[in-house]
């Protein structure tokens, strides 16, 4: 028979063991900072991506506040107009030129922002970052004026709502006004002669006017604020791109 020899029996230093365990540890240190960098990249990336809509959002914007300042002044003009038509005798004024005016008042305008891209970027915190003070700043205004805009704009509907109901019926003939407030529009030929309008009913429209023609004005004065920080929004982020 063959006898069984002992295997000597060797063990692992502390040594070995802590090597092991550092190796562990480096690994998985480094794997979370490579997934943090890698995130932090992303995030950048989202960042910038971001800056740049709004960037192209707020120029869009601007092109429509352009046109819509060029409408609100119109609309002004023709409350002048319109003003000036009722001083003269009824018998003096182009029916024609009456309706027209009174169309080119009434068309109520509505300022529609592009303003996804910055709701996103405020929702991330984006503008209020400690390194672009500006940012943040220019954003609150942006805001502030344009939640004024819609305020101001719902009181030009309450205003003008009031008139149609209270006033229009007084200063108009129900065939011409039907004529010309259509779709597609009608046009009235030329033809001198309006309904008489009585001296209440003219101050009542004399109140309307000066009401219309101050929230247009208030309207006008919010869109040339909603650009300028638009600008400075816009600068600010070609800056920091």
């Amino acid at each position: 028979m063959q006898s069984n020899e002992l295997q000597p029996k060797t063990s692992k230093s502390w040594k070995s063991y802590f090597l092991e365990f550092l190796m562990v540890f480096l690994a998985v240190v480094m794997g979370f900072l490579a997934e943090s960098f890698r995130n932090r990249l992303a995030d950048e990336q989202k960042a910038k991506l971001l800056k740049k809509a709004i960037v192209l959002d707020l120029k869009k914007d601007l092109i429509q506040l352009e046109e819509y300042t060029r409408q609100g002044e119109f609309i002004v003009s023709m409350l002048h107009r319109m003003d000036s038509l009722l001083d003269l005798n009824p018998k003096d004024v182009d029916q024609k030129d009456y309706y027209q005016t009174l169309m080119n008042y009434s068309v109520m305008y509505s300022f529609t922002p592009s303003d996804k891209s910055l709701n996103q970027a405020e929702e991330i915190g984006l503008l209020q970052n400690h390194q672009q003070e500006g940012l943040g700043k220019y954003s609150l205004k942006y805001q502030y004026f344009l939640k004024d805009i819609k305020l101001t704009e719902e009181l030009s509907q309450k205003t003008y709502e009031d008139y149609l109901k209270d006033l229009v019926q007084e200063m108009t003939e129900p065939d011409l006004y039907q004529q010309v407030f259509s779709f597609p529009m009608g046009e009235l030929e030329s033809k001198y002669g309006i309904k008489p309008v009585s001296e209440s009913t003219k101050g009542k429209l004399t109140y309307f006017f000066a009401q219309m023609n101050v929230i247009q004005k208030f309207l006008i004065a919010d869109a040339d604020s909603i650009k300028l920080y638009s600008n400075k929004l816009i600068k600010e982020l070609e800056k920091n791109d």
